[in-house]
């Protein structure tokens, strides 16, 4: 094996295990398609080296597992059974030794890897409800125009029988009203983008400012943060563009606030790897977070796939750093691009740090990247050039 790859039977005999899981469950790979098309060869090399082990161990849990990817006793056992038999030294067996390879291959280059949840004797509570996560705000909006530390602005839009999107939006609110910075020192802007305010009467009272910015076409995140930031974050030191399915832990606003008053800092992901949940992991995180009022979501006990590196989802920057780079490229309209783009210009111009933060994503049934001819929205930026958002831009404007 290459000595630049990792060696660690534990770090492989995950690595195996969830290659696994991502061959035989759609739900997992649909976490981030284009990540998983670029390394989906190496994932079914593999998956396809493991099965191909004589043992009886891990041959009756990579059935288990291949029949029912959320199996997490069946996930513990076959990580087990491999990490000790990847212990054993090189050249002893083949079949181990091309799992091994093919292991470190896709833990090298894959940007995907399951984390598999904690087995629990029981099965997991339901969701809560909207009505319960909007009536347990721990602080309540101040709605007040005063001058704040920071600005949360949260990108909105979600159909009418889109209750998933609604729940975690509310879930997320919900965490934010529960922060050891002081409330009347941030302030929390929902920005709803859609063709008319579907959800105005249900969030308004839940944040400090709801803005809506009409538009009848596909979601356009940049445009409606933009509007965020120019209409309702203003005139905060710092902001926060948070989606509306991220949930955040209690030190979440004062940890950012801190990192900024080192000197040279300009903007910051606060996660290193980004958790997406499964259903019944993210039901599980609201109520820990939300209802039980646990500090944090317990995300290493939970069940999901970590996207490495991601570049969006959460970023907290200067509003200068924002405004020097013109906002967010209002060019992108659709699912894909533009937090890419976003984070590129910002970094161009400020540092970018990474910390590891412990917040997780929540799910929601996932919304078109691609037209009817399978080209990614995206791409009608890119034949542009991403990065070429003018820096003197009039973004964030209403009447657009």
């Amino acid at each position: 094996m290459p000595a630049a790859r990792p060696s660690a039977p534990t770090v492989l005999a995950a690595a195996a295990t969830s290659s696994l899981i991502l061959v035989h469950d759609p739900l997992a790979r649909a976490v981030a398609p284009d990540y998983w098309d670029w390394s989906a060869d190496a994932h079914h090399t593999a998956a396809n080296a493991l099965t191909a082990l004589d043992d009886d161990r891990i041959r009756s849990a990579g059935r288990r597992l291949a029949d029912d990817p959320a199996d997490d006793t069946a996930a513990a056992h076959l990580t087990a059974a491999l990490t000790d038999l990847l212990g054993r030294p090189d050249g002893e067996d083949a079949a181990v030794d091309a799992l091994r390879a093919a292991a470190a291959r896709t833990e090298s280059l894959s940007r995907l890897i399951v984390q598999p949840g904690t087995p629990g004797p029981s099965a997991p509570a339901g969701p809560p409800t909207t009505t319960e996560l909007l009536d347990s705000l721990g602080s309540k909006p101040h709605r007040g125009c005063h001058p704040v530390d920071a600005a949360v602005v949260i990108p909105f839009r979600a159909p009418d029988d889109s209750t998933g999107r609604v729940r975690n939006l509310a879930a997320v609110l919900n965490a934010l009203s529960d922060q050891s910075h002081p409330r009347e020192r941030y302030r929390v802007v929902v920005v709803e983008n859609d063709e008319h305010p579907r959800w105005r009467d249900l969030f308004t009272d839940a944040c400090d400012t709801y803005l809506f910015a009409p538009d009848s076409g596909r979601f356009n995140k940049s445009w409606t943060v933009n509007v965020g930031v120019v209409h309702g974050a203003r005139p905060a030191e710092l902001v926060c563009v948070l989606d509306g399915d991220i949930l955040v832990d209690r030190d979440f606003v004062a940890r950012a606030v801190e990192r900024f008053r080192e000197p040279g800092t300009q903007a910051h992901w606060p996660f290193e790897d980004m958790l997406f949940l499964d259903p019944a992991s993210s039901a599980r995180a609201v109520r820990t977070r939300c209802l039980d009022a646990a500090p944090d979501p317990g995300q290493h006990r939970l069940r999901g796939v970590h996207l490495r590196r991601p570049p969006g989802g959460c970023v907290w920057l200067r509003e200068d750093l924002f405004t020097r780079i013109g906002g967010m490229d209002e060019r992108f309209c659709g699912w894909g691009g533009e937090d890419q783009d976003f984070v590129w210009r910002a970094e161009r111009y400020g540092p970018m740090d990474r910390h590891r933060d412990p917040i997780v994503h929540l799910h929601h049934d996932r919304a078109a990247h691609r037209g009817d001819d399978g080209t990614p929205f995206y791409e009608e930026v890119e034949r542009a050039g991403f990065c070429s958002w003018p820096c003197d831009s009039d973004f964030g404007r209403l009447d657009t």
